[in-house]
């Protein structure tokens, strides 16, 4: 960065809990302005405290090299969701061709405790068949509503449930038994939610950062866990937003 440089403009390509923690944490110091940056966000998104929100596509490769430039963007930094793979790979091809700093914050992902009964997958489609030969017939899930699309084909031979707080997401399919709900933040409450609709194993994404009361549930019900791992992720970078938030401070 230029030290010269009065103040800093950073742009977070976010989508993460930590990111947020990045962003506002970047932005209570002196030396930032923060644009925070959502693809596709899922509802009402507040801006993090004292950031810029950008939500929205920026027009593919050539758009976000121009609101860099326009911006007098100084910092870059990829702090996306493990999963958000068309930004992640727009990323990658961009970092190396501009001329400023780029950082990545990598969520860390979820890891199987004792009593977890886990099948990790990389592919859709091998997640779906694993599950359809198992022959299991009741299954809540739990990849977003955006994602279900994806996974629709597991309709065929099951009752689908999944869970959705933004009616207006999610894949326009008469087979999935939608639940309008948030997800419960107790592990209780979830092992009420899957014993009432009978469910006989969770279908989820391996999105990372705090375990999510789902997993515990289904580890207390004896529930198997078909998990879809993102891909491979970049080399480099930090685990912890804390951590890139000194390398930062440290460079201003």
């Amino acid at each position: 960065m230029d030290a010269q440089t009065e103040r800093q403009h950073v742009l977070i390509l976010g989508g993460t809990k930590e990111a947020r923690q990045l962003a506002e944490a970047l932005a209570a110091a002196e030396p930032f302005n923060v644009t925070y940056a959502l693809h596709a966000p899922t509802g009402t998104v507040q801006a993090p405290q004292n950031c810029t929100l950008h939500v929205g596509s920026f027009g593919g490769k050539d758009g976000l090299l121009a609101f860099i430039d326009a911006q007098h963007v100084s910092v870059l930094i990829n702090a996306l969701h493990p999963h958000a793979r068309v930004m992640q790979d727009r990323f990658e091809a961009l970092s190396g061709a501009l001329a400023l700093p780029t950082y990545s914050l990598h969520r860390p992902l979820w890891s199987a405790q004792s009593g977890d009964q886990w099948r990790h997958f990389s592919d859709v489609e091998d997640l779906i068949g694993a599950v359809q030969q198992a022959g299991l017939t009741t299954l809540f899930c739990a990849v977003g509503p955006q994602s279900m699309q994806a996974f629709a084909a597991l309709t065929d031979a099951a009752t689908v449930y999944a869970r959705r707080f933004d009616v207006s997401r999610g894949a326009d399919n008469g087979a999935i038994r939608w639940i309008d709900a948030l997800p419960h933040p107790s592990q209780d409450a979830e092992i009420k939610l899957l014993k009432a609709l009978g469910i006989q194993a969770l279908v989820t994404k391996n999105s990372g950062g705090d375990r999510p009361a789902k997993l515990d549930a289904a580890k207390h019900l004896g529930l198997p866990v078909f998990l879809l791992d993102p891909p491979g992720r970049p080399k480099g970078g930090f685990d912890d937003w804390q951590d890139l938030r000194d390398a930062l401070l440290r460079h201003v």
